[in-house]
């Protein structure tokens, strides 16, 4: 399975789309050197496709992800009256075509006193069949009537918001069908819901009913280190915010954020920042009070 990964923020934003009926016998347009991501739904028929010379056919209820600045052209005529959807967005992100989903950072920086606002990597599949063919085509439907409003500023606003929708349901169909990463996520939300209160590899196995090595794998895989360097890692970043928002004392913090002693809390600390809790917050105090 190949999988188009793109980091957010900045978010993806919908250039234009519209539903294409191609006779027996037609061919695709060349194109080549294009700034945005080409998506393709072939409705009826099928399309065959070769990107970079990677050659693609396209059936009934599958899409295909084309990518930016790559030579994509038509392999062969339509052999059968051929619909399709064709839908272009662009982002200045970073992104990487991959065999697996890979967890990537912004290129935009977040400030430490906003950490709670979390970078995010879109994972979409290459090529895929559509699960739910008839509900992605109903919210691409939404959103090609959505660019007909001729009010141009509530068109911007509903179009983005049908895209985003869209973008949504074509990731989880496509991510339902890799178990691992389906693990690895839900392994790093129970650790962010419950990362104040003791967390063991035990009771990652209990919760989940997956054995460790499995857990450890997939974490490794998707996000480069073990449940329990996730855990510490979280700890860490919302401590650092209540260092900041808070006057709470640093045992309090820690506390807070599960470590069970103030003494670890703070060596840890020091040694993924490089400075101690309390240095931490009285630079960044001095700042906040200087700035406007």
């Amino acid at each position: 399975m190949e999988i188009v990964s793109i980091a957010v923020p900045p978010f993806p934003i919908f250039i234009e789309g519209n539903i294409a009926k191609f006779r027996k016998g037609t061919m695709h347009p060349n194109r080549s050197d294009l700034e945005y991501f080409d998506v393709i739904f072939v409705k009826k028929g099928k399309l065959y496709l070769t990107e970079d010379g990677r050659h693609f056919t396209v059936n009934k209820n599958e899409m295909l992800v084309l990518l930016p600045m790559k030579h994509h052209f038509a392999t062969r005529p339509t052999d059968e009256e051929t619909e399709f959807y064709w839908l272009h967005f662009y982002t200045n992100s970073y992104y990487i075509e991959g065999d697996e989903p890979r967890k990537l950072t912004s290129n935009i920086p977040i400030p430490s006193l906003h950490f709670h606002n979390h970078t995010y990597t879109l994972q979409l599949q290459k090529k895929c069949k559509l699960v739910d063919y008839k509900e992605i085509y109903k919210k691409i439907d939404q959103l090609l009537l959505a660019t007909t409003n001729e009010n141009e500023e509530l068109s911007f606003w509903d179009i983005q918001t049908s895209f985003f929708s869209l973008i949504n349901l074509l990731e989880y169909q496509g991510m339902a069908k890799d178990n691992g990463y389906m693990i690895s996520q839900n392994v790093a939300q129970f650790i962010r819901e419950n990362y104040h209160t003791p967390i063991t590899n035990m009771m990652l196995v209990k919760q989940f009913n997956i054995h460790e090595n499995t857990i450890a794998k997939y974490m490794k895989r998707f996000y480069k280190v073990t449940a329990l360097e996730y855990l510490n890692t979280y700890r860490l970043e919302q401590a650092r915010i209540l260092l900041l928002k808070t006057d709470d004392s640093v045992q309090s913090i820690a506390e807070k954020c599960g470590f069970s002693f103030g003494s670890y809390f703070s060596s840890a600390f020091k040694k993924a920042y490089g400075i101690s809790p309390l240095h931490y917050r009285k630079k960044h105090m001095r700042r906040t009070k200087g700035a406007h």
